[in-house]
């Protein structure tokens, strides 16, 4: 668990799912910028997304929505070690 504030940010990973990610954690896209040997060279901070209480992100990268989870780990039946 962060802190920020007086916020209490938290993740929790789900049997078989989503992260679920709870405090109003603020969500933004990152976007890469490769070198000229195209490896990643360094991140900045994209368009933000509005501000939830929670929020259920993708950790299979099948979703249709990514980042974010659309169920479709049940349908392909994800299946997690950990």
């Amino acid at each position: 668990m962060t802190k920020a504030g007086d916020k209490k940010f938290r993740v929790k990973v789900t049997k078989d799912g989503p992260y679920i990610v709870t405090g109003g954690v603020p969500l933004a896209q990152g976007i890469v910028t490769l070198g000229s040997d195209q490896e990643p060279e360094r991140w900045e901070k994209g368009p933000g997304y509005p501000e939830q209480a929670s929020y259920a992100l993708c950790r299979r990268g099948a979703s249709q929505n990514k980042s974010f989870c659309d169920g479709t780990h049940v349908a392909i039946g994800f299946k997690s070690d950990r």
